[in-house]
């Protein structure tokens, strides 16, 4: 896999590991989303940004994520992907990681002009919204993640 892969796939919206990307307020309890319903969103958030519906996803990010990327920027960053690395081809795995009130969907993924998967993941609130995002090389996963 080449420098300049590697250099856009770990681009992220927070660079904390999953499920703790973001703090969720102590003032505004919630609860998690079971494992059938971020299976679903993660799902239906990772065709947004295939689909390049970077505006959809921000509709449904946390403030804090707002504040750190816009929708041209996921589309910027979606182009660079599919020129590097091509479209998805198959899914290996979908698996869900819960923390706290915070729900993360994993999703392992073939892509067309690279040999090894790479891991598309979400953090979700316990309303569905994002605290965070990222796409990185399955062998850049922390070693407390499943891979």
């Amino acid at each position: 896999m080449s420098t300049r892969l590697l250099g856009l796939a770990l681009v992220s919206i927070a660079t904390a590991p999953l499920v703790a990307q973001e703090a969720v307020p102590a003032a505004a309890p919630m609860t998690r989303l079971d494992s059938a319903a971020t299976i679903e969103t993660g799902r239906k958030y990772t065709e947004w940004f295939y689909t390049d519906l970077g505006d959809s996803l921000i509709a449904h990010s946390s403030a804090r994520v707002k504040e750190k990327i816009t929708a041209a920027q996921l589309s910027e960053f979606l182009g660079q992907l599919v020129s590097q690395v091509g479209t998805e081809v198959s899914v290996i795995t979908e698996t869900v990681v819960a923390k706290d009130s915070l729900s993360g969907y994993l999703r392992e993924a073939e892509f067309e002009m690279i040999d090894e998967p790479l891991v598309v993941a979400f953090t979700l609130g316990g309303n569905g919204d994002i605290y965070g995002f990222f796409i990185r090389p399955k062998s850049q996963m922390p070693a407390d993640q499943p891979n």
